[in-house]
């Protein structure tokens, strides 16, 4: 069972809190656990409170026009989504979609304690625009590459990262749709460009998966 001193470990602005809000914190959060696959949460469920990720790695995406996923960010351990902030602001619903991609432990905290105890409290303010500015940066890099790169360099930088998250396995799990979803593009549009990669002897396609075999960039 993770205890409040735990989550205080990855979020560091609790500490500045009182032993009677820490207490009622630890009462009152509610903790649960997610497998790969699932979904958090969408924009049909209201939001139920502050999540404070304590395990795994979530995807954070919305879904266009056209029923094609778009991702914007992704989150980790001392993460947390910013529809939280805005439901808490607006009173509105969840505005995208966040599917677990790592098993992930989440700890929430019921939206009246974080009204009552979070939303003007000036550590965490700071935190919040701190990681606001990150995944900020993080869309605008995903929109200039959309602009400006080919296709098979914005491939080749997602798996680049994909390897780096992944201690540098070759080996890559994954769907042609996924990519596409990452990177800004359509399914069709990267299975071709993968297949040039494939013939090119750079990668080999496998059902769900992609090995890397001769990095040349």
């Amino acid at each position: 069972m993770v205890k409040i001193k735990d989550i205080c470990e990855s979020y560091p602005f609790l500490n500045e809190l009182d032993t009677e809000a820490l207490s009622t914190f630890s009462e009152r959060i509610i903790l649960n656990s997610y497998e790969i696959g699932q979904n958090v949460f969408d924009n049909k469920v209201s939001c139920i409170g502050f999540s404070f990720i304590l395990e795994g790695r979530l995807r954070v995406y919305k879904l266009g026009d056209d029923g094609k996923e778009i991702t914007l960010y992704r989150l980790g351990k001392g993460d947390n989504c910013f529809n939280t902030i805005l439901c808490a602001l607006t009173d509105t619903d969840e505005v995208s979609f966040a599917e677990v991609e790592e098993n992930a432990l989440i700890a929430v905290l019921p939206m009246d304690l974080f009204k009552k105890y979070l939303l003007n409290n000036n550590s965490f303010l700071k935190y919040i625009f701190k990681n606001l500015y990150n995944k900020f940066e993080n869309v605008v890099e995903g929109l200039q590459k959309v602009t400006f790169d080919s296709i098979e360099n914005r491939i080749i930088d997602y798996f680049k990262t994909t390897m780096a998250n992944n201690n540098g396995s070759k080996i890559i799990y994954t769907t042609h749709e996924k990519i596409a979803a990452d990177i800004g593009s359509s399914r069709e549009v990267v299975s071709r460009s993968l297949k040039s990669l494939e013939r090119r002897g750079i990668l080999e396609l496998g059902r769900g998966k992609i090995k890397i075999k001769n990095w040349i960039y």
